[in-house]
């Protein structure tokens, strides 16, 4: 699991964090100091992993959280809005990992996301959720997590299908809101 704010060890450093999971397992040392400094690298932080992990700044903690969860190689992925604390750059890269990440592996990955246009760009089912009480409101069926392992994630959110969506579902989402506001008042 990703959780929304990192969930790391303060204590531990950048390198300790990452290879939790494995020390738990208690697999060999040098074969994790190996994937430590891989994953290190793929999210952007080789160099860091004798930091402790207090002295990072909020985005440099997820992607140390990111980094920790994917190391254990699991199964089943659960991400609690792993990416929000990034800069854009950094998010859009992230988000091309997880798209890598979910080709490669097949793995199941779940992703919560208030981002409309991130649950389009990774999502192949997204689910927009109605509020009070909490309950799926509409299913949705896309072909935009599979283009974007082949095309450049800026090119599909300009995509003609993309935007239409896109602006479908914040309409929907403001038209709940406002039917709740309403009721309030």
């Amino acid at each position: 699991m990703v959780f929304q704010q990192g969930a790391l060890f303060e204590w531990l450093t950048v390198a300790e964090n990452v290879n939790f999971g494995l020390r738990m397992k208690e697999e060999d040392a040098a074969q994790t100091q190996k994937k430590v400094d891989e994953w290190l690298d793929i999210v952007g932080l080789k160099g860091f992993g004798n930091t402790p992990t207090y002295q990072l700044s909020g985005g440099m903690q997820q992607r140390v959280a990111l980094a920790r969860c994917l190391i254990n190689d699991p199964e089943l992925i659960l991400m609690d809005e792993p990416l929000g604390a990034l800069d854009a750059l950094t998010r859009e890269k992230m988000q091309s990992l997880v798209l890598k990440i979910w080709k490669e592996t097949g793995k199941t990955i779940i992703l919560i996301t208030h981002s409309v246009e991130e649950a389009l760009l990774l999502g192949e089912k997204v689910y927009v959720m109605a509020p009070r009480p909490g309950r799926i409101h509409k299913e949705y069926k896309l072909p935009f997590a599979s283009m974007g392992l082949k095309e450049d994630l800026r090119d599909i959110k300009n995509n003609k299908e993309f935007v239409s969506k896109r602006e479908e579902i914040l309409s929907m989402i403001w038209n709940m809101e406002e039917e709740i506001m309403g009721k309030e008042v």
